[in-house]
């Protein structure tokens, strides 16, 4: 059966590692790590632009087959009949998949409020504050949570929600589907099965909420000081505090009025 490829993008810290465990269970599905799909396809394009037979002949036909081609085969070694490619920076390119493939392609978006997902992020680091607070004091600043938050913000956060907001505005509405993390914790099965029912595929009726177990390792934020940024508990349940606990009234304030300039959910 040939496989059909799909995407996933959104926020950080808001449920995309437990709802691609929870995915991989199906037999229909594999959602891959963050994946280098993306970062092959750019530099496939770098090289058509630097190497010298291209500038000289420059054939862009061949370069949106070979596109296509490296797009349509880097699973292929899997079983699955439904690919989920997994990376944020999706979101800004979309376009160029739909002019590579030629078709419509479906896109799966998590999202959660941005306070939250700021003191999630302010959380962690108090769990390892090592690398932002190296990097804080090479640039000169104090160490203080404000100086924290800003660091993920325009460093981290910021680009994975402009990725989101482009997404929704490029991505036909009917092949773009939301996951909002206070939905998909309330309601898990529910939302499994919506997803199941967005990509076309056979519901699988034995998730198991009980062990949620990671097919592979995902070490996408290792470089940032997070060595367990992707550890998902084995049963499923919200523990997190609430945002203004975390933030406090300045910060939690300054995220709402942050969030207010983007349409992303």
């Amino acid at each position: 059966m040939k496989q059909q490829l799909h995407f996933m993008i959104g926020l950080p810290r808001s449920g995309s590692t437990t709802l691609c465990a929870l995915l991989n269970q199906s037999p229909h599905i594999y959602v891959t790590p963050t994946s280098p799909l993306l970062g092959y396809l750019l530099h496939l394009q770098k090289a058509y632009d630097e190497v010298e037979e291209s500038i000289a002949n420059p054939n862009f036909e061949q370069l949106t087959t070979i596109s296509r081609t490296v797009l349509e085969s880097a699973w292929s070694h899997k079983s699955e009949s439904h690919i989920i490619d997994k990376h944020r920076g999706w979101g800004k390119n979309m376009n160029a998949v739909k002019t590579v493939t030629g078709k419509d392609i479906k896109v799966i978006a998590t999202s959660r409020d941005l306070p939250s997902v700021m003191a999630s992020w302010l959380t962690l680091i108090h769990k390892h504050p090592r690398h932002i607070d190296s990097v804080l004091s090479r640039n000169g600043y104090p160490i203080t949570d404000e100086n924290r938050m800003g660091e993920m913000w325009f460093n981290m956060t910021k680009d994975t929600m402009e990725s989101l907001c482009m997404a929704k505005q490029t991505v036909d509405k009917d092949n773009f589907f939301l996951v909002d993390y206070d939905e998909f914790v309330n309601d898990p099965l529910n939302k499994l099965r919506e997803v199941e029912d967005f990509l076309g595929i056979e519901h699988f009726n034995t998730y198991n909420l009980d062990k949620i177990e990671k097919l592979e390792e995902d070490q996408d934020m290792k470089a940032w000081g997070f060595p367990d940024l992707h550890k998902i508990r084995s049963t499923f349940g919200k523990t997190s505090k609430d945002a203004k606990e975390v933030l406090g009234n300045d910060l939690y304030d300054r995220f709402v009025e942050i969030e207010k300039q983007y349409n992303y959910r």
